[in-house]
């Protein structure tokens, strides 16, 4: 069961959008988006953060600070994976309109009325939200180019606010899965026949200091699960998994920057990632071979 931890004070009136937020050991990065989501120009906004029960730094501080200057924030203990996270957060959410945001980031204060916006008014089901990366270091500036290679890319870009009911039509995330579970959730969406529109305000993603190491890891423990993504969307996987993406991606970046030294960097952090994505899947299809 959900260990809840804070609670709010009653709505004077029915929220108009949840945000749900997965976390583990990030209370300066959850305290920097509460922030954000603290001054927005938007009315009816609840926000839902979902610990992991392993974190070793409590956000209970942070986030009845939060609570204490006005923002309706709880949190509650039910996150053991990334999509997990969000599917139970949402059921712990009541608004009509349903946004998913990860705790390294930081929203426009624009953001979330512009999406009331587009749904209430323009009839869009679910919205795309534009990425920007900021961080440190040289591979940092690769991770920013490489999300304005994709800005406006719906092969790459997914949903992250959606109605409700669509989430729940549709099943909500896939607790099983890491390995781009916010794409399943934007592909499923899609074939349900959403009408999908593109936000014009933008989340900052937070990426800090990244090191080879610790991008090759992460793909590396999102590859667990790539075979039943695979399954579920086997096109669309087999276009992710392609090499051609790699010169695609590398013309872009040629387009968007000029710079030599910045492109072949960014070329180079995928193929990494690449390699420690198809090791592992590699390495786990020949686990369950041999053990069948």
């Amino acid at each position: 069961m959900p260990q809840t931890l804070t609670t709010s004070a009653p709505h004077p009136r029915p929220p108009l959008i949840s945000v749900v937020v997965p976390t583990r050991d990030s209370p300066e990065q959850v305290d920097r988006l509460l922030t954000s989501l603290a001054a927005q120009d938007c009315a009816g906004v609840e926000v839902l953060v979902n610990d992991d029960r392993r974190s070793r730094r409590p956000l209970d501080e942070v986030v009845d600070r939060h609570r204490r200057q006005g923002l309706d924030v709880r949190l509650i203990r039910d996150n053991p994976t990334r999509a997990a996270g969000r599917r139970r957060g949402t059921a712990h959410t009541s608004a009509p309109l349903v946004l998913h945001l990860d705790s390294d980031m930081t929203a426009e204060p624009g953001l979330l009325r512009e999406c009331r916006q587009l749904i209430e008014h323009q009839g869009y089901d679910a919205l795309v939200i534009p990425e920007v990366s900021v961080g440190e270091g040289f591979w940092a500036r690769c991770k920013v180019l490489e999300k304005r290679c994709h800005d406006g890319d719906a092969r790459v870009e997914s949903l992250r606010c959606l109605r409700r009911d669509l989430y729940q039509r549709i099943g909500g995330h896939d607790e099983e899965l890491v390995w781009a579970e916010d794409r399943d959730l934007d592909l499923r969406a899609r074939a349900a026949r959403a009408r999908v529109g593109l936000c014009t305000q933008v989340l900052l993603h937070h990426e800090g200091t990244i090191t080879l190491r610790d991008t090759m890891r992460k793909k590396a423990h999102y590859a667990r699960t790539a075979d039943r993504f695979a399954a579920k969307h086997p096109q669309d996987f087999a276009a992710q998994a392609s090499p051609r993406r790699l010169l695609t991606l590398g013309r872009r970046g040629w387009r968007e920057s000029r710079n030599p030294v910045l492109v072949a960097g960014l070329v180079f952090l995928k193929a990494c990632e690449y390699a420690a994505a198809g090791s592992t899947l590699l390495a786990l299809r020949i686990s369950r071979t041999v053990t069948r």
